[in-house]
């Protein structure tokens, strides 16, 4: 995914490695999804089960957003139960999209620090970048 450049006014500063970049996140979808993210960009899904729900740190409301987690292991498992599975040179294959998150933008539905099966929505889908399709055998 060709992301260099491309926000900011050219500034590349979300994608550092460090304390000062935006924080990795994964979203699990099918390969129609994949291609409806890659040409429009993240958009709320109509499964909004954390919607009335308050974010576990801050307390506030968590609203419609974006999901996506901390865990490559999570969205590996939504995307199997969604049967989420495309098939590509005749193999089947899992499609979940690498994403770099504003950090003050996660609303939290559990704390990923203790719970490994994390969920996080982002509000704002300008607050959630895809920049790498991954792609896991089935």
């Amino acid at each position: 995914v060709k992301v260099r450049g491309q926000f900011d006014g050219g500034d590349n500063s979300w994608m550092k490695m460090d304390d000062s970049g935006w924080v990795v996140a994964y979203h699990g979808t099918s390969q129609a999804g994949c291609w409806g993210i890659l040409q429009g960009g993240m958009k709320p899904g109509s499964a909004q089960v954390y919607q009335t729900s308050k974010d576990v740190r801050t307390g506030q409301v968590i609203g419609n957003g974006i999901y996506c987690t901390p865990s490559l292991d999570v969205a590996i498992s939504y995307a199997r139960s969604r049967g989420s599975g495309a098939t590509i040179a005749g193999n089947n294959v899992l499609i979940i999209m690498q994403c770099r998150v504003k950090p003050d933008a996660i609303k939290r539905c559990h704390d990923e620090t203790t719970n490994a099966g994390a969920y996080w929505v982002i509000n704002n889908a300008s607050d959630i970048r895809p920049y790498g399709v991954l792609v896991k055998p089935m």
